[in-house]
C-alpha cells in the first residue's frame, strides 16, 4: 500500500530534532514527515540539557514509550513508513510488529531482546548507562568522551564537539535498560511489514 508520511523516530540521548535534515529532505520530496519525541522530549534541546535529573527521566520506561509511539502513529491519517536510528530503530521493529506501518528503516538498531554481541565495543559504549550499581532511576548524561567513542568515532573532532553540543540530551536509565526486557522482544517469525 503506497504511503506518502514518513514517521521519524530518534533513540536515546538525542530528540526528535536530530531528524531535521531527513526530513526537509522528504518534505521536499512531497512526504508529510512526523518526527515523534519521546515522552517529556517535546523542549527544546537547551533546556533538556539544563535539567539532566528531570522527573520524568527517572521514571520513563520502555513500555511507555512504546505505547506513545502507538498512540501518535494510530493519529496519523495513514500508515507510514517507519524510520529509527539506534533505540528509534528498536521501535521501528516493534512498531512494525504491532502493523502501524507500510514498511519500515531500522538505520543502526539497538538489538531486540535475546540479540546479543560478546563485542567488547558493545559493552563498553552500553556499560555506563547499564551498570548495575548506579540506581535505575538515576537519569544519565552522556559525556562528550562516551559520545565519541560510540557515535562519532570516525567524524573530525569540531564535527563530533558540534554533534554533541546541538544534540545530547539526558536519558532515562530506566528506559535504556528497558531493552533488555520482554518488552523489547521482537517475534521475528511473525509476519509483518518490510523491514
Amino acid at each position: 500500500m503506497p504511503t506518502k508520511t514518513i514517521a521519524l523516530i530518534h533513540g536515546n540521548f538525542v530528540t526528535q530534532h536530530c531528524w531535521n535534515g531527513w526530513a526537509a529532505r522528504y518534505k521536499a520530496r512531497g512526504y508529510k514527515t512526523v518526527q515523534i519525541a519521546y515522552p517529556g522530549r517535546d523542549k527544546p534541546v537547551e533546556i533538556l540539557k539544563q535539567n539532566p535529573s528531570d522527573p520524568i527521566l527517572q521514571q520513563l520506561t520502555i513500555d511507555e514509550v512504546i505505547d506513545h509511539h502507538v498512540r501518535v502513529i494510530r493519529s496519523l491519517t495513514e500508515k507510514p513508513i517507519i524510520i529509527g536510528h539506534s533505540f528509534g530503530g528498536l521501535l521501528t521493529q516493534l512498531m512494525l510488529q504491532r502493523d502501524l506501518g507500510v514498511a519500515g528503516v531500522a538505520i543502526d538498531s539497538v538489538p531486540p531482546q535475546g540479540v546479543l554481541t560478546l563485542k567488547w565495543s558493545f559493552f563498553r559504549s552500553l556499560w555506563p548507562v547499564l551498570n548495575p550499581l548506579i540506581p535505575v532511576s538515576k537519569p544519565y548524561y552522556m559525556t562528550f568522551e562516551d559520545f565519541q567513542y560510540t557515535f562519532t568515532n570516525t567524524l573530525p573532532l569540531d564535527e563530533q564537539r558540534a554533534a554533541y553540543d546541538a544534540q545530547v540530551v539526558p536519558e532515562s536509565r530506566r528506559l535504556a535498560r528497558g531493552g533488555l526486557s520482554s518488552a523489547a522482544r521482537v517475534d521475528f517469525k511473525r509476519a509483518r511489514p518490510p523491514c
